[in-house]
């Protein structure tokens, strides 16, 4: 009987470290290792777009644009907490899901930011030109030029393949900072047209709070309240407490998430 155990034993070792069963073994491994790798950085890629759009969307944003950016967050936490229950394969699946909702949204909010950006130049170009100075005339070319280059990147975002999500949002992104770079020369060239001899000499055209103050004293009264929100917007900030993306994680209700449902039906999650 002992002799049988033997031979059993010694059998089944053989078989567990037989060529093929190490190379089943290594092959295992390294798909598990190749869904973790996938998932981390897709995970940190859309943190960065999410937290990225966050102020657009928060600013400026209409209802549309914030139900589907929430929508977007609430797979995000999601994918998230599946990774950390290390299910890789399902946490990459659902950033991938993430990724296609938020190339939805880019294009959505690229697209009025843009138009928002052409708007804002128009505003101030008669008054600029009327007063026919030089540096607010330079200004304003950089923003059509801006505004033109933020319009030829999403063209060509909307032009890739459908399924290069990442390649397509960071795109999207170099785009939209274009658009918010028109919209600080829109606002600089209004300022610069309307500083006096002795202002010009301290002038901050990179300050943050200058800025602010000669939006204040310069812009049509109609518009103050406006354009210093652009003001906030251009630099990624919002007037509120609290952005809609704090305010999310702050609450994601993501058990009203239908896919989280069924994960937890499922997994027993």
């Amino acid at each position: 009987m002992k002799k049988n155990i033997k031979i059993f034993t010694l059998i089944l070792i053989l078989f567990l470290f037989s060529p093929e069963m190490v190379q089943a073994q290594r092959t295992k491994s390294s798909t598990k290792g190749g869904e973790l790798r996938k998932a981390e950085k897709g995970l940190k890629d859309n943190k960065y777009f999410l937290y990225f759009l966050d102020s657009s969307v928060t600013n400026f944003g209409s209802p549309e644009e914030k139900k589907l950016y929430k929508e977007a967050s609430q797979r995000d936490i999601l994918s998230q907490l599946l990774f950390l229950r290390f299910m890789f394969k399902e946490s990459y699946k659902e950033v991938r899901k993430t990724q296609e909702q938020l190339v939805n949204l880019y294009s959505i909010a690229l697209s009025r930011d843009i138009a928002m950006t052409k708007s804002l130049l128009n505003e101030i170009a008669p008054r600029v030109i009327l007063k026919n100075n030089p540096k607010s005339v330079e200004y304003l070319r950089l923003g059509y030029r801006d505004q033109r280059l933020a319009a030829i990147l999403m063209k060509m975002a909307d032009n890739y393949k459908k399924t290069l999500y990442s390649m397509r949002l960071y795109e999207y992104v170099n785009a939209i900072k274009n658009a918010k770079h028109g919209k600080r020369y829109a606002l600089l060239a209004m300022i610069e047209s309307n500083l006096t001899h002795e202002q010009k000499m301290d002038a901050k055209y990179s300050d943050f709070v200058w800025i602010k103050n000669k939006i204040t004293e310069f812009s049509p009264a109609e518009k103050k309240d406006h354009y210093s929100q652009i003001h906030l917007d251009n630099f990624y900030l919002t007037p509120e407490s609290k952005s809609l993306y704090e305010r999310i994680w702050d609450n994601p209700e993501i058990q009203q998430h239908e896919d989280y449902r069924r994960y937890l039906e499922e997994s027993d999650y």
